[in-house]
């Protein structure tokens, strides 16, 4: 077992690079199942938001784990990811990265609450594909449970913060009389619920709405009043509006210049003060819009520009917040040694015994020849006992070790390793580059023969 994430976000690459590799709501499953399926992972799941995507994998050896997310990413991104964009994170680097995310310090606006939701879908998604492993369960729900108790119990979650009111602040920076201002929405999921909540705050009551599905934006139109257009009709709303506020998921551009100019010159407000906030990944307004006259448009790259008044406030939380992290990191990295350290210990016991095994088999045929007949019994206990006293002193030092870093902050290096210098997951028990036939054990699988085969000595003298 070998946890490896890897991904990129909105410090370390460009929105372009954003839009290529986002997931959306209609992919997310064969997305996911196609990284299960790869090759040495046993389980994934993927987070993908407006300025973040990253995925997490249960692999069976760390290099396995970090070759399937590498060919993932480049496959979305149509050439091998770069390094200086892409993080990739090994073991309890995977947790501390984690960790920190649901908590929203790794976040674009420090103290965000939205990443706890988008990350609990995300997870609820994969185990409902039965795409998550033990142990990407339990880490999950530690990190989703140290993420509410961050934001309960510490003043990070005082201040209600998001990508949404950084967006409704551009709107009150471009309007000072916002109030009388007609708003349109374009798109109606969480994030369009939070903008309209923080706009009714602000005294705003003059909404449009649309959405590529009308039903949908009915609903959301029950929460203000507002009124619906078709999707194909969109052009019209948007020239009637003041400020237009967009988060689709739609994978191109809903909003061209040359429709948008239209639109504005045949309803008489070509001339007229247009804002757009695009809050969308993909983007949904096309760039070229800010060449229509009248037009302002804010995107992801340009909000993250935007001053944060209650940064100040929410910084001096920061040191509670990552006490609180670095606890849960730490119970959860000694449930994974608990869990992991005897069954390696057995396991490294388990390849000594099939070794000594294989071994004595060669031996014994060796001493038949010398001798010109079978060995007796008695001799082939001997030989036995030989092979396993010196397999147990070689082993003695390394289990003793294993056990005793058991309860340090750094055991999980030394199951690791020990795994990896064994050949425990590599190499099973019993088995050896040139036992397996299948070549099942390159790939970090259980040989299919080798190990039946090796402890064929035992079982015919014990």
């Amino acid at each position: 077992m070998s946890l490896v994430a890897m991904g990129t976000n909105y410090k370390s690459s460009k929105l372009e690079t954003l839009e290529r590799i986002s997931v959306s709501k209609d992919e997310f499953d064969a997305v996911v199942g196609g990284l299960r399926s790869a090759a040495g992972v046993d389980g994934a799941v993927v987070l993908s938001t407006c300025n973040r995507v990253e995925a997490y994998v249960d692999a069976r050896t760390d290099r396995m784990g970090a070759d399937a997310l590498r060919a993932f990413f480049a496959e979305r991104l149509g050439q091998e990811p770069p390094r200086n964009g892409f993080y990739l994170e090994r073991g309890e680097d995977v947790v501390h990265h984690l960790f920190r995310v649901v908590c929203s310090l790794d976040s674009q606006v420090l103290g965000e609450a939205q990443i706890l939701g988008q990350t609990r879908g995300a997870f609820d998604r994969s185990v409902s594909l039965d795409c998550c492993t033990e142990v990407l369960m339990r880490l999950f729900r530690d990190a989703l449970h140290v993420g509410k108790r961050v934001r309960s119990e510490t003043a990070i979650g005082g201040d209600s913060v998001s990508l949404s009111t950084t967006a409704v602040k551009v709107a009150r920076q471009e309007f000072s009389d916002i109030a009388d201002r007609q708003v349109l929405f374009i798109g109606v999921g969480e994030m369009a619920l939070l903008t309209l909540r923080y706009l009714m705050e602000d005294g705003v009551t003059d909404f449009l709405v649309t959405s590529r599905t009308l039903e949908h934006a009915r609903e959301f139109a029950t929460h203000c009043d507002a009124r619906c257009y078709r999707f194909e009709d969109r052009y019209d709303a948007i020239a009637k509006a003041d400020i237009v506020f967009t988060m689709t998921s739609s994978p191109s551009a809903v909003v061209e210049a040359e429709p948008l100019a239209k639109a504005r010159r045949e309803v008489g407000t070509a001339k007229r003060k247009l804002v757009f906030v695009d809050e969308a990944v993909p983007r949904d307004v096309a760039a070229s819009c800010c060449d229509v006259e009248g037009v302002s448009l804010y995107n992801l790259d340009s909000l993250n520009s935007i001053v944060d008044d209650g940064l100040a406030s929410r910084m001096t939380a920061v040191g509670d917040v990552e006490q609180l992290v670095a606890r849960a990191e730490e119970d959860f990295l000694a449930w994974m040694q608990q869990r992991s350290v005897v069954p390696t210990v057995k396991a490294m016991y388990a390849k000594g015994n099939a070794t000594v095994d294989g071994e004595l088999q060669k031996a014994s045929k060796l001493m038949a020849r010398e001798f010109g007949r079978d060995l007796h019994e008695n001799e082939l206990a001997v030989l036995e006992s030989f092979g396993n006293a010196v397999m147990k002193k070689v082993l003695h030092g390394p289990a003793v070790r294993l056990k005793k870093e058991s309860e340090t902050a750094d055991s999980y290096y030394y199951t690791g390793a020990a795994r990896y210098l064994f050949g425990l997951d590599t190499y099973p028990p019993g088995c050896t580059p040139h036992s397996c036939e299948s070549r099942a054990c390159l790939e970090g699988q259980p040989c299919p023969q080798g190990f039946s085969k090796a402890m064929g000595f035992a079982q015919r003298t014990r």
